[in-house]
């Protein structure tokens, strides 16, 4: 007797322990999705409204899908490093569900992605209404589509049209305008001309593209300093050093980066003109006040004589690497509804600050735009370019921007800069 209850206490024990291990089995049954994206575009963002959204979005997404589980990884601010760790994942095979990655770079992970056409088609996307620059990187060989463009920037000369009625088309013009704006007290112009990105998407790429000009060739191999290409590089540094030496680009701005380098000078009230990004236009109307600000224009940005109209843009796109039927749609799902869809774009790009990447959301009720959005929407449509994705692309754009730092700065004539930028790129 004593025996069978024992028994039984033992079997009552053994029920309860698969019994608790079955509950736990669901629990942990819930797939989990990595989700890698910046601190920026995620709930952790430093600025309250962004983060306030995207928190927001991911609790709906949450309760939708009860069965996943997200696994938020923040990626490096260092974008380079970002960028390589997932493409280095991607190719063991470990890489993230579903990852944000710079747009100039995408192509090089669309091996390595999932196509989402299927996925477009039930929600009515057509790639077509992304911008075509967009339509260009999301697209792989085969004619899919691999991934979500999320929003955009451009960049443009910004003018003070009181100060100039007609904007300068040329750098020609853009001389010939900042001599007499410096006879009145003001800069000519400012441009980024110093060491960093801004210096190479703002000033240099432009004006090189716009001339024909190609800094890789197909496979991605430099060629910017050799033939017709550097002949177009050399003509580009000497239109500069011309501008500096007429006194209307002042030497200064080879210690400008990037675009926001500029700003303490235009809210000193110091400059008439000069090309930036679309950002800059919260800036201008925040610090000069709404009178002032409604004397501000934007037009593409000049060109050498000759040149097609070209901007740069910039950007981020979504793209789903893992294969799991259920997790590939909750991977869509989630951003879609935060980044893509008409709502979720046009809200997320009001409240960043951004621009939409589809062409329809310009006309959205939910996106609140700017002042200038409907000149942004055409010059992207029309002018924009992106970066290429080559691997020797950064240490291209860091040598060529510290050849327009050196001929700003008169330390060197334009084809040394560019022949020792050449050489420098061939011996790394």
């Amino acid at each position: 007797m004593r025996f069978s209850k024992s028994l039984f206490m033992f079997v009552m024990l053994l029920a309860f322990i698969v019994g608790c291990s079955s509950d736990s089995g669901e629990e942990s049954g819930n797939k989990e999705l990595t989700w890698s994206t910046t601190t920026g575009y995620s709930p952790q963002s430093t600025t309250s409204a962004v983060a306030d959204y995207i928190s927001g979005t991911v609790e709906d997404f949450e309760s939708e899908h009860s069965d996943i589980s997200l696994n938020t990884q923040i990626q490096s601010s260092n974008i380079s490093e970002a960028m390589a760790r997932i493409l280095e994942q991607a190719n063991q095979d470990r890489a993230p569900d579903v990852a944000v990655i710079d747009s100039y770079l995408f192509p090089q992970y669309i091996e390595h992605l999932q196509p989402l056409d299927d996925l477009m088609e039930e929600k009515g996307m057509k790639v077509e209404d992304f911008l075509p620059f967009a339509q260009d990187v999301l697209t792989g060989p085969d004619g899919k589509v691999y991934g979500l463009y999320m929003s955009t920037d451009t960049r443009v000369l910004f003018y003070n049209s009181e100060l100039i009625p007609e904007p300068p088309k040329t750098w020609e013009e853009v001389i010939e305008v900042g001599k007499k704006l410096k006879d009145e007290g003001y800069d000519g112009i400012s441009t980024p001309g110093g060491r960093g990105e801004g210096t190479s998407v703002t000033t240099l790429w432009p004006l090189f593209w716009g001339q024909g000009g190609k800094l890789v060739d197909d496979e991605g191999n430099p060629i910017f300093g050799e033939g017709k290409n550097k002949e177009i590089m050399v003509d580009v540094l000497s239109t500069i050093q011309s501008a500096v030496e007429e006194g209307v680009l002042p030497q200064r701005v080879a210690g400008y980066g990037s675009e926001n380098d500029q700003n303490e000078e235009i809210a000193a009230g110091n400059v008439g003109m000069f090309i930036g990004g679309n950002w800059q236009e919260s800036f201008l109307k925040e610090t000069l006040g709404e009178e002032e600000f409604q004397k501000w224009e934007v037009a593409p940005v000049p060109q050498l004589e000759g040149g097609e109209r070209t901007t740069t843009s910039g950007g981020w796109a979504w793209g789903i690497f893992t294969d799991d039927p259920e997790k590939k749609q909750a991977a869509f799902d989630l951003v879609y509804n935060t980044f893509i869809s008409e709502q979720g774009m046009g809200e997320f790009t009001s409240i960043y600050g951004e621009l939409p990447s589809r062409t329809s959301v310009y006309e959205s009720e939910h996106y609140e735009g700017t002042q200038f959005s409907d000149e942004y929407r055409e010059m992207l449509k029309n002018d924009a370019r992106v970066r290429p994705a080559s691997d020797d692309y950064p240490e291209i754009s860091n040598q060529l921007q510290i050849a327009i730092s050196d001929v700003i700065s008169g330390n060197k004539e334009p084809e040394q800069a560019v022949n020792d930028a050449w050489e420098v790129v061939n011996n790394e």
